[in-house]
């Protein structure tokens, strides 16, 4: 397991095959969101979820209140979003599996599904792009996951079990880390330990938590 908690698998990874895309529309999602659970077309989109983040400085943007002079942003809905943002980019999508993931991504925004959800896409999506070296749009990816991640902590509601808050927290500081950015890592290490106590089904990511503050690596 690599210390962002991903199962490296003997054989041929399912990463890359568990979210699929159209290749004519860019829709994209696991089997059962083409069928049983497939979303309506105008399934309603908050003007505050609506938008795509395909680039660092379209995030920087998105959340930047100093910027007055975009349009401000209007209620639509899923098809109207997949059709301005994945569309374009649909044929790629079908075919790169890490592209798949950022579509991936932004349906679970879209759909309100939550910001855990649309960070764990963008993890997966860091991680493909890393076993490819391309580290730019790996870095991209992990900090996107990063914001979704706090911002899930932050709002709170998104937990069911203290012991998935405890895992996210780990992982905001293991995501921190690997951005550089070491001393906020060993903050979020620190409160991913201090939520775990009387967590005694935490204690192995609590023993990583401690070892990744004083002697980090990449690999459990």
């Amino acid at each position: 397991m690599t210390s962002d908690l991903r199962r490296l698998p003997e054989g041929d990874d399912p990463i890359p095959r568990q979210v699929n895309g159209c290749p004519s529309c860019g829709y994209t999602g696991e089997v059962s969101a083409f069928e049983e659970h497939a979303p309506q077309a105008d399934h309603a989109v908050p003007a505050r979820l609506a938008g795509a983040y395909f680039s660092q400085e379209e995030l920087e943007d998105a959340h930047d209140p100093l910027i007055a002079d975009r349009p401000s942003a209007q209620d639509t809905t899923l098809a109207s979003e997949v059709q301005l943002h994945l569309r374009p980019r649909a044929p790629e999508a079908h075919e790169d599996p890490a592209l798949r993931y950022e579509h991936h991504a932004q349906i679970c925004r879209w759909l309100g599904d939550g910001p855990l959800r649309e960070g764990d896409a963008w993890l997966r999506g860091a991680w493909l792009y890393g076993d490819r070296g391309e580290q730019a749009n790996e870095e991209r990816c992990r900090a996107r996951a990063l914001h979704c991640y706090r911002t899930g902590v932050a709002e709170r509601h998104w937990f069911g079990r203290r012991e998935d808050l405890v895992v996210v927290a780990y992982l905001i500081g293991e995501l921190h880390r690997r951005l550089g950015e070491a001393e906020e890592a060993g903050r979020w290490f620190e409160q991913a330990v201090t939520w775990s106590s009387g967590l005694q089904s935490m204690q192995e990511l609590v023993q990583l938590a401690e070892r990744q503050r004083s002697d980090p690596r990449d690999i459990v």
